[in-house]
Parts: C-alpha cells; sequence; structure tokens
C-alpha cells in the first residue's frame, strides 16, 4: 500500500491524539535536555513500514516503545533524523556546544549517544503515557528499544509488519536547525483511538449503515416489540453500529441522520434522540437543549466522549435525559435506554373534562 492520507472528517479523533502526543514533546524533553524545543505537527497518513523506509530523506533513529494494560502487544514508535538524535543525546550528556556540533554531520548514533537516546526514549514514553492517558484509559507505553532505520534498511525490526497510522512533524532543539520526526501507531489501535475504522483517500467507502442489518453479533440479541423510536445523530459508525443492536434489545427502531443534520424538534415528538458529542462539538449540548425546551416529550441521551466532571455537568445543565459516557458496552446503554421506552409506552394522561 502506497502512503494515503486519511479522508477529511473520518480522523478527527486519533489526530486530535496524536497531535496531543506530538506537543507532549515540546515539555517532556525539553526539560530533560535543557534547551527549548519546539514542535509543529503536520499531516495525518496510513503507511506500511516500507513506505515510511522509502519516505525517508536520511537515516533516523527510532525508539520502540511497548504499550501495556489494555493496549498489550501493540507498539508505538518515535523517530528522528540523525543530528537531533545526536543533539538531543549531547545536552543531556551535557557535551559542549562545538563538539555537538561536530557529531551532528555524522549518520549514526555511536557510543554513551545511543545509551543516552535510550533514556531520551523512557522519558519520552512516560510523557506520552500521561498525554494519552488524559484521553484514552487503560494505556501505557514504555521504552523497549532503539536503533537505526534508512531507506535501505531496518537492522532491527523496529518498524514491525503493522501496517501504521503516522504524523509527521517538524523539530526544532534550541537554535539548531528544523528537521522532520515522526509518531506512529498500528492501525488497529489509532481505529480505537478514533472510535471509527480509519478511512483512506483513494478508499472505497464503507457499506450504508442502513446496509448493516446482518452485522456480526446483531442476531445474537434477542429482538424485543417495537415500542418506539430512535433517532441517531452520531459521528462515528460505530456508536451507530452500538445503537442498532441496543435498539433490537430494548424495543427501538433506529434510523440514522447525517452528521451535520440538527434535531427539529417537532420531528422528534414522542420519540429517543441520541447524539454523541465528540470533543469540539459541544453545540450539540445546545442541540439537546433546544430538543427539551421546544418537546418535552422528546427523550434525550448524550454520548460522551473523554467523560470529564465538566463535560458531565454540561450535559446536566442541558436537561438531557441519560448520560453515558463513550465508548460503552451495549448491555449499559441499554440500561439506560429501558426506563425511556417504558415512559414513552406509558399512555398520555386524559385532558381534565375529557370524553
Amino acid at each position: 500500500m502506497a502512503t494515503a492520507a486519511l479522508k477529511q472528517g473520518t480522523g478527527t479523533e486519533v489526530r486530535m491524539l496524536l497531535e496531543r502526543v506530538v506537543r507532549s514533546i515540546e515539555g517532556t524533553l525539553g526539560s530533560l535536555v535543557g534547551r527549548e524545543i519546539h514542535v509543529t505537527a503536520g499531516e495525518v497518513s496510513c503507511q506500511d513500514p516500507e513506505d515510511v523506509r522509502s519516505s525517508l530523506a536520511g537515516p533516523v533513529v527510532v525508539a520502540r516503545g511497548d504499550m501495556d494494560k489494555g493496549y498489550a502487544g501493540k507498539a508505538m514508535l518515535a523517530a528522528f533524523e540523525v543530528p537531533d538524535a545526536v543533539a538531543m543525546a549531547g545536552l543531556l550528556m551535557m557535551t559542549p556546544d562545538d563538539v555537538i556540533a561536530e557529531r551532528r554531520k555524522t549518520t549514526r548514533l555511536e557510543g554513551e549517544d545511543i545509551e543516552a537516546f535510550g533514556e531520551l526514549g523512557n522519558v519520552l514514553y512516560s510523557g506520552i503515557t500521561d498525554a494519552v492517558r488524559e484521553r484514552v484509559e487503560d494505556f501505557g507505553v514504555r521504552m523497549q528499544a532503539q536503533g537505526h532505520v534508512s531507506a535501505d534498511d531496518d537492522e532491527a525490526d523496529l518498524l514491525g509488519s503493522e501496517q501504521l497510522v503516522t504524523i509527521s512533524f517538524g523539530l526544532r532543539v534550541g537554535d539548531y536547525a528544523e528537521t522532520k520526526a515522526l509518531i506512529a501507531v498500528d492501525v488497529e489501535t489509532a481505529t480505537r483511538w478514533n472510535g471509527a475504522p480509519i478511512e483512506r483517500v483513494g478508499e472505497a467507502p464503507p457499506p450504508p449503515m442502513t446496509a448493516l442489518a446482518d452485522e456480526e453479533g446483531l442476531e445474537d440479541i434477542p429482538a424485543a416489540p417495537i415500542r418506539g423510536a430512535l433517532a441517531a445523530f452520531v459521528t462515528h459508525a460505530e456508536a451507530f453500529r452500538l445503537l442498532r443492536r441496543s435498539g433490537r434489545r430494548v424495543g427501538l427502531g433506529v434510523r440514522r441522520h447525517g452528521r451535520g443534520e440538527v434535531p427539529n424538534p417537532s420531528a422528534h415528538r414522542g420519540e429517543v434522540v441520541v447524539m454523541d458529542v465528540p470533543p469540539g462539538e459541544e453545540k450539540r449540548f445546545h442541540w439537546c437543549s433546544r430538543l427539551k425546551e421546544l418537546s418535552p416529550s422528546t427523550k434525550v441521551v448524550l454520548l460522551l466522549h473523554h467523560a470529564s466532571r465538566a463535560r458531565v455537568t454540561q450535559a446536566f445543565l442541558a436537561k438531557a435525559d441519560a448520560i453515558v459516557a463513550y465508548p460503552c458496552a451495549e448491555p449499559e446503554l441499554s440500561q439506560k435506554l429501558t426506563p425511556l421506552v417504558e415512559q414513552l409506552a406509558k399512555p398520555a394522561p386524559a385532558s381534565p373534562g375529557g370524553a
């Protein structure tokens, strides 16, 4: 597979998280080497290891980190051009600037420099763990190995064989010239972080959501009699699959609305409306408030990406009928939906003086 950019609008979550990883480098390595480090996040792409090597302008030093906890068996890669790897290793050891300047001309790290780079990797992945854990639960990554990679060689198989999602970034250490660097994770990890499949430019789109009647696992859920309707205003394909499974269990017919479609209060009276709220989509809290104000009979459920106390408070103030941290398990969501379905199924009270 040749290098492919991610389709616009399909990799928002993983892009934000990878940019967060890149920004963490400024503080963690900058404080370690005692010089200002500046990063500029670049493109996010999907690449095979061979594509990564072929795109290298020169030899790089790779720090390979092993993930643990819920991501055990997966790896994260950080690749730096040799001149900056030499500079950071030298600054860590308080090597004189003139000696660092001379060593930056080499194409490999040797001796004490490669050992110091290992220490840089330890601190790098400690900082990345802290940055990622603010957004992803059950995650950790530790420095595992380091070595050299070039367009012609990956002597220690540091890049591995799995397809990678990469973010390139500009790196400037102190007053040295800016170089290019790279952070990479495997596609499976990137997909979990994204909350939806990774879609590449030039790739055929996934099947329409309305054509997923026979999706894996759906038929295993007992189908309850339909007792109401669920309108799904969700941004991720996996969130819609979750709603279809849950709707089948609790007796809600599920229909999906477009990503940019705004719920119309008059169109959803007596229905359950489920909206997910990714970072940057805070307008959805306003949509919830408007639905509850103009259509009191509508039951609104908010699925909060990266739920925090502040976001839960926003959802509460928006008068959501149920608040769920996303991602979540189907039984958990079904438990939240069940009382709402029962409320909708109750007959409306008779008007005073009615026949």
